[in-house]
């Protein structure tokens, strides 16, 4: 019999599973990794993972240890002692008065893809005949351990490293897509009981596995326990938990067992709000909004505490990273409602600001509104009557109206915003104080000059913030950006792969390295940047389009096609994409297809230059040159581009119009011409047919200097041709 090939495993957990025929076993697994929430909160999986694996690596390859810090210090910080080298951040030190930073919602996203390439690391080296794991509880499991094992599924060679997960499937998440995508059914492997003492207390079983106990026995005696004795074992299990000083406890089991225990209201309150702090303070914030949510009803009795009044900021605020704002504005609501705490309706207004400006989808932005928001930030800051709060809040104010005006096309306001919140800063405060906070305004002064096309001043905030700050990778990230502005480009592959190094996985730097390497003619490199851009981000459709370009530039058609058609599933009417699948159309002979994408990539993106000029192009070598003139005005309306005034020039030619081609052709010499010595030769024929003899053959001749010895013009006998007697040796030496 021919063995079947390997695949990763889903067994489904249904409580009345539908009759399935016979199911293959899941394989062995090497390791278990139980995901349930109630354990260790955000990332119980991923943490139970290294747990695992960071020991056995550390002893064959300490550098893929310490190339991922961050990811085993975030979510296993107990196995930080065992990191060889763990970056340390302004953001990480700062104390929560102090903090003004907050991670970006899509840090927990990249924090998995460490995790999962650690597992990979860890399968290469140490299991090279291929190893197995199996997730339990997953339907139980906090978002990110879902993300993490929808990530393994898809990036793991199961020949390599097998993953077997159990789930109904029954969401539309990740999760379900990749278990439908990359996975055979297997059934469910019988699991041993776990051995017990026939006189075991099967209720304190239930409590002891911290409510993740799947045994109907155990569920039932726990069930039947008194109220007041069920609390009771819940507090002091919660005791026993606390003891053992393990943070990621604090965001599990602990807060799970106050919530049952015998005071709720109270200890259980703390636990959450401690809880919600430092998932907050982590970016992980789907752990935020439940903790938050059962926190609200913890202290929903309590009146407007600062506890609720806690849940109720963090719930908003959290919503408003994960891209659900709109969910927002009912807590907010709430809080300005409840109270006349001028902190409170400071808060509020501010986070209505970025949501108007930032955190909505751009096509809801208002930014009137925004601007109105801010401003009562504003308003309530410069009132605040602690002074010490009120330097603070004055600053951070103006820096968050400094990008309102940013996106209100104010970008010399929001310079003279982000100047004042510095200088207030620096009035207010002595020189090791409000260290973050310091580094976060220069940084957006960076930013501002950025856009204000002041590299020069925009380099040198980013070196002065780095040099405060040298373990934040995202600085390096976008310092490289200003680099290559300047035409700096070993410095900005130098700050690209140094932002790689000190970040979780993303595709954001892989891609722009790519697109630097591209320009610079390294193809194999961007190839490489690309293809480990859309391992991390698949439906990146910059990344899909970059490499189709690359790939059809290369002859692999079939690979080109593959990107083309996975853009356009997932965005059919992407410029980029139509512009791209237009040149693929072209390559394989089939040009009029390739001109109505070209058309389609139009009506997507009437301002999308490549596509009037490839469409142009296409026009032209059918003999369309009227239509080919035509786009290429089109494309010279939006941008001034002299290799565009240079494809003009021919097509006018052709037409005859020699004063619009030598027109054309002057802006083409003066910015091409040290590269492209085929531009003096076309202006030679526009003003030959003008009557400008000598002019023709002083382009001729500047032509043909740019060929060294040996070296013989494409263009030799056409010059020939049309320079009459004389010949070429005698129009290069200056003969007229």
């Amino acid at each position: 019999m021919t063995a079947l090939p390997p695949h990763h495993r889903w067994i489904l957990t249904a409580e009345e599973p539908e009759p399935t025929g016979e199911l293959p076993e899941p394989p062995r697994p090497d390791l278990e990794v139980g995901c349930h929430r109630r354990l260790r909160g955000p990332f119980t999986g991923g943490g139970s993972l290294l747990r695992r694996v960071v020991p056995e690596l550390l002893a064959r390859d300490p550098e893929s240890v310490a190339a991922r810090a961050t990811e085993i210090t975030v979510i296993a910080p107990d196995l930080a002692p065992l990191v060889p080298r763990t970056p340390r951040t302004l953001t990480q030190l700062a104390d929560a008065k102090e903090r003004t930073r907050f991670y970006p919602a899509p840090r927990a996203l990249r924090i998995a893809h460490g995790v999962a390439e650690l597992a990979l690391d860890w399968a290469r080296l140490l299991r090279p005949e291929g190893a197995v794991i199996a997730f339990y509880d997953v339907d139980e499991a906090d978002p990110t351990d879902r993300e993490l094992v929808a990530i393994l599924l898809r990036r793991c060679d199961p020949a390599r490293l097998t993953v077997v997960a159990e789930s109904h499937g029954d969401r539309d998440d990740a999760l379900t897509r990749a278990l439908t995508t990359y996975t055979v059914r297997a059934a469910r492997a019988p699991r041993p009981p776990s051995p017990r003492r026939a006189e075991a207390d099967l209720a304190q079983l239930f409590i002891d596995s911290d409510g993740t106990s799947r045994d109907p026995a155990v569920r039932n005696a726990y069930a039947a326990l008194p109220p007041a004795e069920r609390a009771r074992r819940h507090t002091a299990r919660a005791e026993a938990l606390r003891d053992l000083d393990d943070p990621t406890l604090r965001l599990g089991a602990i807060p799970y067992h106050l919530e049952h225990g015998d005071d709720p209201a109270g200890a259980g309150v703390a636990a959450f709000v401690e809880a919600v702090n430092s998932c907050f303070a982590a970016g992980l914030y789907e752990a935020v909004a439940d903790l938050a949510a059962r926190g609200r009803r913890l202290a929903a009795d309590g009146g407007w505490s600062k506890a609720y009044r806690t849940f109720t900021h963090k719930a908003a605020a959290c919503l408003c990273y994960l891209g659900r704002g709109h969910e927002a504005f009912a807590y907010l609501e709430e809080m300005r409602r409840a109270t006349v705490d001028p902190d409170v309706h400071m808060g509020t207004a501010y986070l209505s600001a970025m949501l108007h400006t930032r955190f909505l989808p751009r096509q809801a932005h208002d930014e009137d509104l925004a601007l109105a928001w801010v401003n009562t930030a504003i308003a309530f800051a410069d009132s605040h009557p602690d002074p010490e709060r009120r330097v603070l809040a004055r600053a951070f104010m103006r820096n968050a109206r400094a990008l309102v005006e940013l996106h209100r096309g104010d970008v010399d306001g929001s310079l003279a915003l982000v100047e004042e919140a510095i200088a207030l800063t620096d009035a207010g405060f002595g020189p090791d104080e409000q260290l973050l906070h310091r580094s976060v305004l220069l940084y957006n002064r960076a930013q501002v000059r950025a856009a204000r096309k002041d590299h020069t001043a925009s380099l040198r905030d980013y070196d002065d913030v780095i040099r405060r700050d040298p373990d934040y990778g995202d600085y390096y990230f976008e310092r490289a950006a200003q680099y290559r502005a300047l035409g700096r480009h070993d410095e900005a592959l130098r700050d690209y792969a140094t932002a790689i190094r000190l970040t979780p996985p993303f595709y954001e730097a892989h891609f722009n390295r790519a697109d630097l390497l591209l320009e610079l003619g390294d193809d194999e490199g961007a190839l490489r940047d690309l293809d480990y851009a859309l391992d991390l981000e698949p439906g990146h459709l910059d990344s899909l389009t970059h490499r189709a370009e690359l790939l059809l530039e290369r002859g692999d058609t079939a690979g080109a096609r593959r990107d083309v058609e996975h853009g356009l599933a997932i965005e059919p009417r992407h410029a980029p994409l139509l512009a791209a699948q237009g040149a693929l159309l072209e390559a394989t002979g089939d040009p009029e297809a390739a001109y109505e994408s070209y058309s389609a990539a139009l009506v997507a993106e009437p301002a999308f230059v490549p596509a009037w000029a490839n469409r142009a192009v296409l026009a032209y070598a059918g003999g369309r040159v009227e239509q080919a003139v035509a786009d290429l005005d089109a494309a010279l309306r939006i941008v001034d581009d002299a290799t565009l005034r240079a494809n003009r020039a021919v097509a006018l030619q052709d037409l005859g119009e020699h004063r619009r081609a030598l027109a054309d052709l002057d802006v083409a010499v003066s910015a091409l011409g040290a590269d492209d010595p085929d531009v003096f030769y076309l202006r030679g024929v526009s003003r030959h047919a003008l009557a400008d003899a000598r002019g023709a053959l002083a382009d001729w001749r500047a032509h043909l200097k740019a060929f060294g010895p040996g070296e013989t013009s494409p263009r030799g006998a056409e010059i020939e041709l049309r320079a009459g007697d004389l010949t070429l040796a005698q129009i290069r030496e200056g003969v007229e």
